[in-house]
């Protein structure tokens, strides 16, 4: 279970880097007659992209922590992936439910700040998994 554990972090992180260096800067250069358009599609395809990983991630991460080994370790995994979740819930979210309304160049700054945070806490998960290993 640890090897889809480490798969699906190692795709949250190539995922994450991929959206903050290509994805969001993006967003200042789209023109407001094709901003809503644009959001809602990025917003319904990047949650086919996440999802599965995060489901992946959150089985592996739960049967770590009841079947061991290293249950030290599982539980700093758990945190970690806890808090890229709650992140998206409490500040990405947000968010982008604001710039399904209206292009905000503000509101892109601080969800790319917020997603730089979520990429650390996923590049801390590969650590954990890879030191546990």
């Amino acid at each position: 279970m640890q090897f889809w554990l480490l798969a699906s972090d190692i795709y949250l992180v190539g995922l994450g880097l991929t959206v903050a260096v290509v994805v969001y800067p993006a967003f200042h250069l789209v023109g407001a007659g094709q901003w809503l358009p644009y959001h809602e599609a990025h917003v319904r395809r990047i949650s086919f992209a996440v999802a599965p990983a995060w489901a992946v991630q959150g089985i592996g991460t739960l049967w770590w922590l009841l079947h061991g080994p290293n249950r030290l370790f599982a539980l700093a995994h758990a945190v970690l992936a806890l808090g890229a979740v709650a992140l998206t819930a409490l500040q990405a979210m947000p968010i982008h439910h604001r710039l399904s309304r209206h292009h905000d160049d503000q509101d892109i700054a601080q969800l790319q700040t917020w997603h730089w945070v979520r990429t650390t806490l996923w590049i801390a998960c590969v650590v954990v998994v890879a030191v546990a290993r």
